[in-house]
C-alpha cells in the first residue's frame, strides 16, 4: 500500500499482533469475488481486515488489509472454495495465519489460528450499488516484458478521440492496478474520474499481483522505473492516445517514479502529476515520519528524540555498508520495550513462546532493512529527478498526511521545481495520504474514513489537465 514506513517502525508497529507482512445453496468460485470487510478476534482483541478475492478456480487469488497493523494489500496464499468452505493463508516471519471458514450467503465466518494463537473471523460482502452502465470504454490489457507480462486496464473516454492519456503509477509494498486500500480504490476512483473527464488512464498491477506475473526478483527504483517505462510505450502505440499528450501521475513512491520517467524520457512525457510525492531522501522522510507519528502517539520530546536516534544509527550503519547483524540486540531490546506497554490479553495472543516470536520479527526486519530497495531509498534524492523535468507539473499534499508530510516535503518540491515555468505545489487542506478528508491523518484512522477522496480533489487534477492539454 502506499505506506512509506520504515522498517524499524514497521516491526514495531506489528508487535501488536503477529499477523504482520505481514447452509445455504453449494456456491461457485465466482460467489467469492469482490471486497469483503469483518474482523479477527483472538484473545480479547479484535482487529478490523478487509479481503479482496479475484480469479476463479485454480487461478483464485486474495489480498488482506489490517490497517491497525498498517499492513495493505498482503498477499494470501492457498486460497480455495470447496463447496462452502473457504480457506487462505497468510504467510509471515511469525508464523502462517490460517484461516478456514464457510460461506453462507454474502458472509464467511469460522476460525484463525497462528501459532500458539487461536480465535475467530467474520468477514460481509461489501454490497456493489446498481449503477449505469460506464460513459466509456474499459478493457483489460497485457504488456509484454523479458520474462513476465503486466496485467492492467486501459479506459478511453467516449468519442473518436484521438485523447490525452496518464498512466497511474502506485506506491511503495505491492499494490493491485486499483491501488485498494481498505475498501478505498484510490486508482479505480481516481481512473473513472479521469475518464470521465476525456483523459484515456492505463493502471496495472504491480509485478506479481493480481494479473501481472515477475514476482519475486528483488525490488528497486530502477526496476519500478523499467516498468513504468514499459507502459508509456503501450499508450504510445495506441492510436486512440493522442501524440504529445501523454503524462504520468504517481502516488507516494510512485511519485519518484515518475518524475524519474519524465526525466528519462523528455520527450514522451507531457506532464507530471504528483500525489503525495517525497522532494527528500527516504533517509529524511524516514525521520520526519517518526517524528509525526511520534507526534500524534502522543509521544514526550524525548521519548521523540530517542527514536529518532535509534532510526538514524539504524540508517547510518546501512548506507556505511555495515553488517547489520549487530542490529540483533538493539531491535531486540525494542521489540522488549512495546512489548512490556501491552495490556496482557495482547502478549497472550502473541504465544506461549516470546523469544520464538521476538526472534523471527527481529529476523524479518534486518532482511528489509539490508534489502537493495531500502538502501537505495536511503540513499536516493528524488530532487535531483524533479529539478530535471521541464513538463508541467502539478503536486500535491494532504495537510494531514502522516506519511510524507507537507512540513518536510512541500518546500522541497518548489524548491526543486523553480526552474520549471509551468508548475504548481498545492497543499490540500484536511485530507491525509490517500487524500481522504481525514480526522488526526493517522494510517489506523483509514478503516474508518469513507471511501472517496475529499471533496474537489479529483476536480483539481481533471482540471489541470485540461487546461493544459484539451
Amino acid at each position: 500500500m502506499n505506506k512509506l514506513l520504515g522498517p524499524v517502525a514497521a516491526a514495531v508497529s506489528a508487535a501488536v499482533l503477529s499477523l504482520s507482512a505481514c447452509g445455504g445453496e453449494t456456491p461457485t468460485e465466482l460467489d467469492l469475488i469482490g471486497t469483503w470487510e469483518g474482523r479477527i478476534d483472538v484473545a480479547g482483541i479484535s482487529l478490523q481486515v478487509k479481503v479482496d478475492f479475484l480469479g476463479a478456480g485454480e487461478t483464485l487469488q486474495a489480498t488482506i488489509d489490517i490497517p491497525e497493523q498498517s499492513a495493505f494489500g498482503l498477499p494470501l496464499v492457498g486460497v480455495a472454495l470447496r463447496g462452502d468452505s473457504v480457506r487462505f493463508d497468510l504467510p509471515s516471519n511469525l508464523g502462517t495465519a490460517r484461516f478456514a471458514g464457510v460461506l453462507s450467503g454474502d458472509n464467511i465466518s469460522g476460525s484463525f489460528t497462528q501459532g500458539g494463537a487461536e480465535g475467530s473471523f467474520a468477514l460481509s460482502r461489501v454490497a456493489v450499488a446498481d449503477v449505469a452502465p460506464l460513459p466509456y470504454a474499459s478493457r483489460d490489457v497485457i504488456i509484454e516484458g523479458a520474462g513476465f507480462q503486466l496485467a492492467g486496464t486501459l479506459t478511453l473516454p467516449e468519442g473518436a478521440g484521438p485523447f490525452p492519456g496518464v498512466i497511474l503509477l502506485t506506491g511503495s509494498g505491492a499494490q493491485n492496478r486499483d491501488e485498494a486500500v481498505f475498501g478505498f480504490r484510490v486508482f479505480g476512483v481516481l481512473a473513472d474520474h479521469l475518464t470521465r473527464s476525456g483523459v484515456a488512464v492505463l493502471r496495472c498491477d504491480d509485478r506479481g499481483v493480481g494479473g501481472s506475473t515477475g514476482g519475486g526478483v528483488p525490488v528497486t527504483d530502477s526496476l519500478f522505473a523499467a516498468d513504468a517505462s514499459l507502459m508509456l510505450d503501450y499508450m504510445l502505440a495506441d492510436s486512440s492516445i493522442a501524440s504529445g499528450k501523454v503524462g504520468v501521475l504517481g502516488h507516494s513512491e510512485g511519485s519518484n517514479t515518475a518524475f524519474m520517467l519524465a526525466a528519462e524520457r523528455p520527450e514522451d512525457v507531457a506532464f507530471v502529476v504528483s500525489m503525495a510525492g517525497p522532494s527528500i531522501s527516504g533517509y529524511d522522510v524516514l525521520l520526519s515520519q517518526i517524528a509525526k507519528l511520534s507526534e500524534l502517539a502522543g509521544l514526550s520530546e524525548e521519548q521523540t528524540a530517542e527514536r529518532l536516534e535509534s532510526q538514524r544509527a539504524i540508517m547510518d550503519m546501512v548506507l556505511g555498508g555495515q553488517d547489520l547483524s549487530g542490529l540483533d540486540s538493539l531491535f531486540r531490546t525494542q521489540m522488549m520495550q512495546e512489548l512490556q506497554d501491552l495490556p496482557p490479553e495482547q502478549i497472550e495472543a502473541l504465544g506461549e513462546d516470546l523469544d520464538d516470536y521476538i526472534d523471527s520479527a527481529v529476523e524479518q526486519s534486518i532482511a528489509e532493512i539490508s534489502s537493495p530497495w531500502f538502501l537505495r531509498f536511503l540513499s536516493r534524492d528524488p530532487a535531483l529527478d524533479i529539478s530535471r523535468v521541464a513538463c508541467p507539473v502539478l503536486a500535491l499534499y494532504g495537510s494531514l498526511d502522516c506519511q510524507v508530510t507537507i512540513d518536510a516535503n512541500a518546500g522541497p518540491m518548489e524548491l526543486a521545481l523553480t526552474g520549471n515555468p509551468d508548475h504548481a505545489v498545492i497543499v490540500v487542506e484536511g485530507a491525509n495520504h490517500l487524500f481522504q478528508e481525514a480526522v488526526a491523518g493517522s494510517v489506523e484512522e483509514y478503516a474508518a474514513l469513507e471511501s472517496h477522496f475529499i471533496r474537489g480533489f479529483p476536480e483539481t487534477i481533471c482540471q489541470w489537465i485540461a487546461e493544459r492539454f484539451q
